[in-house]
């Protein structure tokens, strides 16, 4: 599909508190292996769409060090390209990098997309999106904007916030749009997933300038929804979406995907996570250890007690530590006859002098990045 342009776009990204505080939403890992945006740009891999873009807002180092060069989501790298678009004058005024200003500063990228379609898609709602399925009947019906939803049954509890759209039964047409605020127990939500025809795209960028500054994409097409200007499409992905818009979306969802069954929902034979690979050993277990319903990364050493957990590359758990519904960064060392449960570690943090850390399910405690215990 190679006049398909596919961009990841991390802007607008919910922030997850502390987790999110020195890295973006995209990078962040997930289920001890993958960063968050490898679920959309595998979407875009698996689609067979070739060019592909990152639309960073901040973080750039962080981006940069999880993807590397990008190929793993390319098939063919002679035919295709990965590209990070980045606005060095969002730096000055945070206020206005919209991802819109992103490619206005970037605009020979936009001009060099080489396709007849855009699509544009988040790193925070999880699904398996085939966009071939959406692309044909994008072109067959000629449209111009294509947005993706999800038919909810639990928007009174989840996708709070979230843009809930009031969809024609027959045309597919979208009537109108408004913030989800828990009031329904039924809606169409957004998934902020967007199929443009490319020259839709373009003059959605060009007239965004003469309406406001401040607005990004998804503001542009919800203005193009309640002000008639331009047909706006639905369709409606079926299958299982994962919101990670809180915290405690992505703990709740970590510790939910441990389930075989409920993990098989979101993975598939046929639809293949890529993400980028490290040279490190396999983990190693001792003779004391003892693991239950956990995954557990390559490079890591486990000697003590793992039950329900998620435990990131290159961790040490030493004998006699019990490890319990707890979430593990990489480097994470846990120490000898140390108890943790409901913790969420960031890189590096290292449990030694304190034997006994403890959180519970609605309230895990966070301990940041290269602490010490």
């Amino acid at each position: 599909m190679l006049s398909v342009y596919g961009i990841c776009n991390l802007h607008d990204s919910p922030r997850l508190g502390q987790l999110t505080e020195n890295r973006p939403l995209g990078p962040t890992t997930f289920l001890g292996r993958y960063g968050l945006m490898d679920f959309t740009l595998s979407n875009f891999a698996n689609s067979g769409i070739n060019k592909i873009a990152i639309l960073a807002e901040k973080g750039l180092h962080s981006i940069r060090s999880h993807v590397e060069s990008g190929n793993i989501w390319i098939e063919n790298t002679k035919t295709g390209h990965f590209d990070i678009i980045f606005n060095e004058n969002g730096i000055l005024a945070p206020k206005f990098n919209t991802d819109i200003a992103n490619l206005i500063a970037n605009r020979k990228s936009v001009h060099d997309f080489g396709c007849d379609i855009v699509v544009v898609a988040p790193s925070f709602f999880l699904a398996k999106i085939d966009f071939k399925k959406i692309i044909d009947i994008h072109r067959k019906e000629n449209r111009d904007i294509t947005v993706v939803y999800s038919s909810r049954k639990d928007a009174n509890k989840a996708f709070l916030n979230c843009d809930s759209l009031k969809v024609n039964s027959k045309s597919k047409t979208i009537r109108s749009v408004s913030l989800n605020n828990g009031s329904e127990k039924e809606a169409d939500i957004s998934l902020e997933t967007y199929v443009f025809s490319l020259e839709a795209f373009k003059r959605l960028v060009k007239e965004s300038r003469s309406i406001s500054a401040l607005y990004g994409i998804r503001d542009m097409v919800n203005h193009y929804i309640k002000e008639k200007e331009t047909r706006v499409h639905g369709y409606q992905l079926e299958g299982t979406v994962v919101p990670i818009l809180s915290m405690q979306d992505y703990v709740e969802n970590s510790f939910k995907l441990l389930k075989f069954l409920e993990r098989k929902k979101l993975f598939h034979e046929d639809w293949p996570i890529f993400t980028t690979t490290h040279n490190t050993p396999p983990s190693l277990y001792a003779a004391t250890a003892n693991v239950k319903n956990s995954f557990i990364a390559n490079g890591s050493i486990i000697k003590g007690t793992v039950e329900n957990s998620i435990i990131s590359r290159n961790v040490i758990i030493e004998e006699g530590a019990v490890v319990k519904n707890c979430i593990l960064f990489t480097k994470t060392k846990v120490g000898k006859d140390t108890k943790l449960e409901y913790v969420v570690a960031d890189k590096n943090v290292t449990f030694e002098q304190i034997k006994k850390v403890s959180g519970d399910k609605n309230d895990v405690v966070f301990i940041k990045q290269g602490t010490k215990i």
